[in-house]
């Protein structure tokens, strides 16, 4: 997973990648994601098979 997130943060969308890992160590909520970023972060976080918490998705 670390693999993902760094590949995430060394390429072109890098607040959404700081965002994703942000939530994912429980450092912010989705809620505080800028309203800008807020699609491209849930996107991301689907992708990884997280919901918007950060949390497996069953």
């Amino acid at each position: 997973m670390f693999y993902i997130l760094i590949h995430l943060l060394i390429g072109g969308e890098n607040m959404v990648a700081l965002y994703v890992a942000l939530i994912i160590n429980g450092r912010r909520t989705f809620q505080q994601v800028p309203d800008k970023f807020k699609t491209a972060v849930h996107e991301d976080l689907a992708a990884l098979g997280l919901d918007d918490n950060g949390n497996p998705v069953m």
